[in-house]
């Protein structure tokens, strides 16, 4: 070929492809399939604890995935492949029942997984590789979804080379036990099936017990509960556990009332049972402050008309749900209370957790106990910090302002205010009460004079603040952001509404010496800083106020400050000035 042919060679073999795909469509077309199945082989080694999925794929006569990354590669690029004499079809989704859409994402989950696990390893070597092919080993997370794809599903099921079926149930099993007493006086207590016929397997969410016929999806409950009386059993290699009649009660008491619905009592008086059964468990808590202001818990455990102290050594002949008591102490503990001996109560000794428990904790306490309180506590719980009302008026061209009515002690101003800058949550009084700073509109206010205002503490403990009268339009404005009553007096709501308004009276007029003829926004300008002046606030026209400052023919105007007039201020443009 010549060099001017090279250069075309390219694009005949774009021709080609183009071609080749063209012409691929007037081969045969086979009918379209949509009803295979796809289904799951579990495979359970005792010795190791595994759990293994094989699968096969067919119409009646299925066939065994033999490599699981082939497969997905097959219904990735929807490529025709033949499995046998009976299975021959494009790979596509569409080709496999609606029922069985979510086991074959399963499937394909996986299967991606172990190839690029497999193509990631081989990488270092030829005959490495982690995962086998031809089927998925269940992990925690993978059970679990498994378990949602197949519920209520009856799977083909191999273990110790024994093949059957199992179904997944998503129920706890149905464990008994039975209690009778022997011909000694020992009381029995056997479980209705044999506890080395079962294995347990965790999943990521849930534990599994695994029978030769179920695979059960067990709640909390029944683990805490069932499956670790069951444990005992097989800890201790053996069907039944024995108990001396003196032993009845403390097994009344502690195990029996979480388990009363999985025990069965065989040829026993039940009103023998019931003698040492504990009544529901109720709790009487009593709060109180102690001289240090720590929070003080009296407790009274009930049951019927008996009550108690669980703190106080007793030797008590009523039947006593232990366990209940235990989980209820535990709440104390959690929350941080610690044993006083010397009175036998609880003590919260820690203010940061005093603040918790009275802030969220006493809620779920309210929720499980009867609560009661002193007044002493009453009066020490969780507030805001408010201002009553707020005075403001003016006086001798002073703001005068009025913080007396603040309902916590200011001479603690300073601690508060401290605690407020570092986003503390809350500020304890030397009352024992708490002041709550997170997001308080009160706080805001105060912190607001001290920053902008350069108001200090020895000020605001006098209760009454001093500011010159031109920060009369600041202050209104942070007074809207507190929700308290403002008393206003008549100069200072003058001032508000003329400027706020941009109430410009018509008396206010241009200088009659005036040689130029002013624009509209010029003479607004002029009478804006006129009436800055009459109320002795300190003004200044800037550079970017667009009033042509610089041009002879305008009006140009400062006022300095509240001390100069409206005639000083004249003296003090820089511009040149046209009056007369």
């Amino acid at each position: 070929m010549n060099k001017n042919g090279e250069q075309y060679k390219v694009f005949k073999q774009v021709i080609n492809a183009f071609y080749t795909n063209d012409t691929s469509k007037s081969k045969e077309i086979h009918p379209k399939i949509d009803n295979l199945s796809i289904e799951p082989q579990l495979i359970y080694d005792t010795f190791h604890k595994t759990l293994k999925a094989e699968f096969r794929i067919g119409d009646g006569q299925l066939y065994k995935i033999k490599s699981l990354p082939e497969f997905f590669e097959h219904m990735l690029n929807n490529e025709e492949v033949k499995y046998g004499a009976k299975l021959n079809f494009i790979h596509t989704k569409d080709a496999f029942k609606d029922s069985d859409q979510k086991l074959l994402e399963f499937v394909l989950k996986y299967a991606e997984i172990i190839k690029y696990s497999n193509e990631t390893v081989g990488s270092y070597g030829k005959y490495m590789r982690t995962m086998s092919n031809e089927y998925i080993t269940i992990s925690n997370t993978g059970l679990d979804e498994l378990f949602d794809v197949l519920q209520n599903k009856k799977v083909k099921f191999k273990m110790d080379s024994k093949d059957s079926e199992i179904v997944f149930i998503n129920e706890n099993p149905k464990v008994v036990f039975s209690i009778e007493q022997d011909k000694s006086g020992d009381y029995i207590l056997t479980p209705n099936l044999d506890v080395f016929s079962y294995d347990m397997i965790k999943g990521s969410s849930y534990n599994y017990m695994l029978t030769s016929n179920f695979l059960y999806r067990c709640d909390s409950h029944f683990c805490e509960t069932v499956l670790k009386l069951l444990n005992v059993y097989r800890e201790n290699y053996t069907a039944s556990i024995r108990l001396k009649r003196e032993e009845l009660p403390t097994f009344c008491s502690l195990i029996y009332p979480k388990l009363k619905d999985k025990v069965s009592l065989k040829h026993l008086d039940k009103s023998l049972i019931d003698k040492y059964i504990p009544q529901e468990l109720f709790v009487k808590l009593y709060l109180d402050y102690e001289e240090n202001n720590y929070i003080t818990a009296d407790i009274k455990f009930v049951y019927g008309d008996r009550e108690f102290n669980p703190l106080d050594e007793n030797n008590l002949t009523i039947a006593r749900d232990i366990s209940k008591e235990n989980e209820y102490l535990d709440i104390f503990v959690n929350t941080g209370f610690m044993l006083d001996r010397e009175n036998k109560r609880l003590i919260l000794a820690n203010d940061d957790m005093i603040y918790q428990f009275l802030s969220e904790e006493i809620d779920e306490y309210m929720q499980k106990f009867e609560v009661l309180v002193t007044d002493n506590f009453k009066n020490k719980e969780i507030r805001k910090p408010k201002i009553g009302s707020i005075g403001v008026k003016i006086e001798n061209d002073l703001l005068r302002i009025d913080l007396s009515q603040m309902d916590f002690d200011v001479n603690e101003i300073r601690e508060i205010m401290e605690k407020y800058t570092l986003k503390k949550k809350f500020h304890r009084l030397k009352d024992g009460s708490f002041l709550e700073l997170e997001e308080n509109e009160t706080m805001n206010f105060i912190n607001s004079l001290m920053e902008n205002e350069d108001v200090g503490f020895d000020e605001i403990q006098k209760g009454e603040i001093k500011l010159p009268v031109s920060r009369t339009m600041y202050l209104d404005r942070i007074l809207e952001t507190i929700d308290t009553n403002v008393v206003k007096g008549e100069n200072y709501k003058k001032i508000v509404n003329q400027i706020s308004k941009r109430d410009i009276e018509d008396n206010i007029r241009l200088p009659k010496g005036l040689k130029s003829e002013l624009r509209n926004y010029q003479v607004t300008g002029f009478k804006w800083l006129k009436i800055l002046d009459m109320y002795k606030f300190g003004g200044i026209l800037a550079d970017d106020m667009g009033l042509r400052k610089n041009n002879t023919a305008t009006c140009c105007f400062t006022v300095l400050s509240r001390r100069k007039s409206y005639s000083e201020a004249k003296y003090c443009c820089m511009s040149k000035f046209a009056f007369s």
